[in-house]
């Protein structure tokens, strides 16, 4: 990946493109990259950080494959050198760059708090005015994307993907063998060492990659397969600082939805649609599927349970989470989640209740409804165009709140409606749920408890089950039917509470969605 990204890089230089903001936290590895492509297009690069002015590289030989680039020296900065104060400021940072004749990669490390100041942004015009008649190019570097109006026609955004599983394997492997030269740590000869730690590895930073690899290596001076739930923590870890992207673990199957056949049966014709196999065969890859339904019939632990059936990780991405009061920074987080969740795929990226992120499009023309818009603008445009194995599962309860482009062709490839359990699978989760907490089925009249319980959701029947052995545990016995079956008499069910709504939603399912489960 990194190579083909290094050539597109490449077009918008040669192109003569005078400005390219590259949002990535990874600094070294852009460094190296850009070093590269210097290099192969032999361009002098300079590197500026405001601590320092502009320097000469400090990129190690080994990390580069070939000869070095032709880095910038002290000489070629004049009377502007890297010991003078001048170019440590953004407006001194600027001029060099103005005055320079070289045909050259001028590389400025985090900007972007200097471009809310109106004489940098003044200054910054005047440079893509001389960039745009020269050989230079200017590259913004940093992990947050700020582009003010004024320049935004100018600058071309480019995300630096994660490491991909290529990447990560080389790591590891230059990892391992300066492990093994050191002699104190035993490393596995298992075949499937490499493939299997660093495909675990996806998602990581190179830095962040080789921290755990280290960490696993240390902690008891081996480094095997066995070291695969550390790396796969950490992972979790990186993902609970973001606070956008949460990491599930598999704790459901199929097996533990009740009902639902007709989703069941569309799911297991592609429980292999991410494989080599299916793209020898022609076949593109799944995008999604949008899980309309009454509150409590399932759609959450289905998300859950088709990830644990098709052996992906599950990502649950809290819409919430991703608005900002800062101008510019929602969009940026959901790039952000998109770019973590392509680095892990395959991958099964569940978004929860969707239409209560997206509220904000139907408020006016207020900021929140223009932060919302051009959110849900990157998802949409991603949700058509993605190319990685990234298979996105949104449940929705209110259909009156959900944007009709989201339900346009092509965003999904189906939309499922989960409705009311039948009393075939009301008997089914009673059936589950008796299972799941360590009780015979058989002892237990689930076709009366079925029957008495219409017009219960999935959760509702648990919560029956519950409420009967709350019952016979306080009365120091084991709980049964008659339990059950109080409980059930005992809750008003929220079709009833709710009873229009639910209509509603039937009403407008007909002909625009294809039923989960059979009647």
């Amino acid at each position: 990946m990194l190579d083909t990204f290094r050539e597109d890089l490449k077009v918008y230089i040669r192109a003569r493109y005078p400005v390219l903001y590259l949002v990535s936290g990874e600094e070294e590895r852009v460094e190296r990259m850009l070093s590269r492509i210097a290099l192969d297009l032999q361009k002098k690069v300079f590197f500026w950080t405001c601590s320092g002015g502009f320097e000469s590289s400090h990129i190690q030989q080994d990390l580069l494959d070939g000869p070095r680039p032709l880095l910038a020296s002290p000489v070629d900065f004049g009377e502007s050198s890297a010991q003078t104060p001048a170019t440590k400021t953004p407006a001194g940072a600027l001029d060099f760059v103005l005055n320079s004749a070289e045909r050259a990669l001028f590389v400025l490390k985090d900007f972007h708090p200097y471009l809310d100041e109106p004489a940098v942004v003044r200054r910054l015009r005047d440079v893509i005015t001389n960039l745009k008649k020269s050989f230079k190019t200017l590259i913004l570097v940093s992990p947050v994307l700020k582009v003010p109006e004024d320049i935004e026609r100018d600058v071309t955004v480019v995300d630096i993907p994660l490491p991909d599983e290529h990447e990560l394997a080389d790591l590891l492997k230059n990892f391992l063998n300066s492990v093994k030269a050191d002699g104190r740590i035993t490393v596995s000869e298992d075949k499937d060492l490499f493939e299997r730690v660093s495909r675990a590895a996806l998602g990581l930073t190179e830095s962040q990659a080789t921290n755990v690899f280290a960490r696993a290596a240390v902690r008891d001076r081996k480094f095997n397969i066995d070291d695969l739930p550390l790396i796969l923590s950490e992972k979790k870890q990186v993902l609970r600082k973001g606070g956008i992207l949460e990491f599930f673990e598999h704790q459901e199957s199929l097996g533990s939805v009740g009902g639902l056949e007709l989703l069941k049966k569309w799911l297991g014709s592609r429980k292999d649609a991410f494989s080599d196999r299916a793209r020898a065969y022609g076949l593109p890859q799944p995008k999604g599927v949008l899980l309309l339904g009454v509150q409590g019939c399932g759609k959450s632990l289905s998300a859950k349970a088709i990830a644990a059936a098709w052996k992906l990780p599950l990502l649950r991405l809290d819409i919430g989470s991703i608005f900002s009061g800062y101008i510019g920074a929602s969009e940026a987080n959901m790039r952000k989640a998109i770019l973590t969740a392509e680095g892990l795929s395959p991958v099964v990226l569940w978004v929860d209740e969707i239409e209560k992120g997206f509220a904000g499009m139907k408020s006016g023309g207020n900021s929140d409804a223009g932060a919302s818009l051009r959110v849900f603008s990157t998802f949409l445009t991603w949700m058509q165009e993605k190319t990685k194995p990234v298979f996105v599962i949104a449940t929705a309860n209110r259909i009156a709140d959900l944007p009709p482009e989201l339900l346009r062709k092509g965003r999904f490839d189906e939309i499922f409606f989960l409705d009311l359990p039948s009393a075939k699978e009301r008997e089914d989760i009673f059936k589950i749920h008796v299972a799941k907490r360590k009780r015979d089925p058989a002892k237990f009249d689930l076709k009366a408890l079925a029957g008495v319980a219409t017009g219960f959701n999935g959760a509702e029947l648990e919560e029956a089950i519950v409420a009967a052995m709350y019952k016979g545990f306080a009365e120091d016995r084991e709980f049964g039917t008659a339990d059950v079956m109080t409980s059930v008499k005992e809750t008003v069910p929220l079709s009833a509470t709710m009873a229009e709504e639910i209509e509603a939603l039937r009403n407008w399912c007909k002909g625009r969605a294809r039923p989960a489960g059979g009647q």
